[in-house]
């Protein structure tokens, strides 16, 4: 597997998690510490996600 591959998977697989995470946000039995944990599991995976696109960015100049 490619390095661009990988990117690409891994960013696919961040992508899913932030959604299941919104979903579960959904949820209305979630306590406040629990909805508190998912919101910062939210915002540590679309820093993530920026890194990713970062670095698959730098790997395929030629789409900028």
């Amino acid at each position: 597997m490619t390095e661009k591959e990988m990117l690409l998977r891994d960013i696919r697989t961040v992508s899913e998690t932030i959604n299941r995470d919104w979903a579960d946000l959904t949820r209305l039995s979630l306590s406040h510490d629990e909805r508190t944990a998912l919101r910062a599991h939210i915002e540590q995976c679309v820093e993530d996600l920026k890194g990713l696109i970062e670095r698959l960015d730098v790997l395929t100049p030629e789409s900028n």
